[in-house]
């Protein structure tokens, strides 16, 4: 997929205007605060329907103004054309749509519109809090996957409805009946977690030896309940998780109903990733966190286009002022392939990878070329 251009109307500071994309690199050039990263969150906002940067959709609006709009004109890989285009009020009504087509939920844009985005909030993925590895996993699963998104959607409901259970100490038998329910959407959900961590530990390594990587990581998937599983199949050969999830349960259960939620189970679980076989987010140096980072991202990248068969946009919000030149060298070879990437930094780049390099200019939300 391409963009082939992006129209706003209100959207943040960016002015009225259709700015035209390459096929190839799109450099955006400007002092920070300008709006560059206002560009990228709104070619960014059709992945999911949503923005990357706030949960509260009425801060895109400019100040004001009552509504904003955005819409990208895309072009696919079998030369059908697409264009999604987004309304939101102060009143918080959303309208988004497909060639003029309401949707009629978010979930009908996952892997509709593949783009990749990495930026400074990427960090989270290595030093942040388990939900942003959980987070990282599952968005990645969900786009190539519709039973994932539907496993996902089921466990979050089960556990809430098994944590309102607690809270007002349902009888036995109500909460064996979610227990049941619990075990069985969870266990399949760890499944398909432990999955995806190990394909994208595959692509990891893939990337980090192109990039010469110079030291030594892992990923794995964790959680109380694969730990224990681990634990009493090395000793009596494989065990199901479901008889490990059960028993868990059944051991916390005066704890649970004292605190009136579920201590147990994959929402609690995390993604470790360690260097020389220590936590990165103790041992690591900002730079080798922020390394892990975009090999992160890159995973996702080749995991989404290997997939869906199609090249995903590629959008990079200031990545390379970290680097030095020969990583910085490396990274655009390895992203120039044959795939759209959008750029942002506040000094103009030698992109010399590629042929298709086209620098716009962005000040006070105006953009020129």
């Amino acid at each position: 997929m391409q963009v082939e251009s992006l129209s706003t109307t209100h959207f943040r500071n960016l002015s009225h205007a259709e700015i035209p994309f390459s096929p190839g690199v799109n450099l955006f050039v400007g002092e920070n605060g300008q709006g560059k990263t206002n560009i990228l969150e709104a070619v960014c906002f059709f992945k999911f329907g949503r923005s990357f940067r706030t949960r509260r959709e009425t801060e895109m609006i400019r100040f004001e103004e009552a509504f904003c709009r955005v819409s990208v004109a895309c072009i696919f890989e079998d030369e059908h054309t697409e264009k999604f285009a987004a309304s939101i009020e102060r009143n918080n009504q959303k309208k988004i749509t497909i060639s003029g087509e309401e949707i009629g939920k978010l979930s009908d844009l996952v892997g509709r519109y593949p783009v990749v985005l990495f930026g400074p909030h990427d960090l989270r993925l290595i030093s942040g809090q388990p939900s942003d590895r959980r987070r990282f996993i599952d968005m990645v699963g969900c786009m190539t996957d519709g039973a994932y998104i539907r496993l996902l959607r089921d466990y979050r409901r089960i556990l809430n409805q098994r944590n309102a259970a607690l809270r007002v100490r349902a009888s036995r038998n109500e909460l064996e009946a979610w227990n049941n329910e619990l075990t069985e959407r969870g266990c399949q959900l760890i499944k398909k977690r432990v999955g995806m961590t190990t394909i994208i530990e595959r692509y990891l390594h893939e990337h980090a030896n192109i990039l010469e990587v110079p030291f030594e990581f892992s990923i794995e998937y964790d959680g109380a309940i694969v730990r224990e599983s681990d634990r009493i199949a090395g000793n009596s050969g494989e065990v199901e998780l479901r008889e490990v999830f059960e028993a868990k349960l059944l051991s916390l259960r005066d704890e649970e109903l004292r605190r009136g939620t579920t201590l147990v189970g994959p929402h609690r679980d995390d993604v470790l990733i360690k260097i020389e076989g220590k936590d990165v987010r103790k041992f690591g140096s900002q730079g080798q966190r922020r390394l892990l980072a975009i090999l992160l991202r890159l995973s996702e990248l080749t995991h989404l286009e290997t997939e869906l068969k199609e090249p995903c946009i590629l959008l990079l919000d200031d990545v390379f002022s970290e680097f030095d030149p020969r990583i910085t060298g490396k990274l655009q070879r390895l992203l120039d392939g044959g795939r759209q990437v959008f750029v942002t930094s506040p000094v103009e780049l030698d992109w010399t990878a590629s042929l298709e390099v086209r620098v716009f200019r962005v000040n006070q939300g105006g953009v020129t070329m």
